[in-house]
């Protein structure tokens, strides 16, 4: 599996510490969250689920926070047949850190929301 890479090697000398903490858990629950897929399972899954797939992804053990944003990521895939206020509404409440699944014909795709720093 590739991946785009911690905070660390990604954001500059000074980043302060919950954009950093914002990039890792955006680049952490898709890894997780596809494994979950693998086995069937959703949004829904039980701790003990969420705790085996992160094991899996050896990316272990998850915050409260990125527990939330790996379900997030579990959500059903938005598409082109969703309304256009439905997309927004989705897209535009993601919390820090939390990827939203999108379908593309027959591709899903994880949208996965790397903060920058100006």
């Amino acid at each position: 599996m590739t991946s785009i890479g911690t905070a660390r090697h990604f954001q500059p000398h000074g980043t302060p510490g919950h954009i950093c903490r914002d990039h890792n858990r955006a680049v952490l629950a898709p890894a997780v969250a596809v494994e979950a897929l693998r086995n069937g399972w959703g949004s829904d899954l039980t701790d003990a689920q969420l705790d085996q797939c992160a094991a899996t992804a050896e990316r272990h053990p998850l915050s409260l926070t990125s527990r939330a944003a790996v379900r997030t990521a579990l959500q059903p895939a938005l598409s082109s047949s969703d309304t256009p206020e439905s997309v927004h509404e989705r897209l535009f409440a993601l919390p820090p850190g939390h990827p939203l699944r999108i379908r593309v014909g027959d591709q899903e795709y994880f949208l996965v929301p790397v903060p920058i720093t100006l």
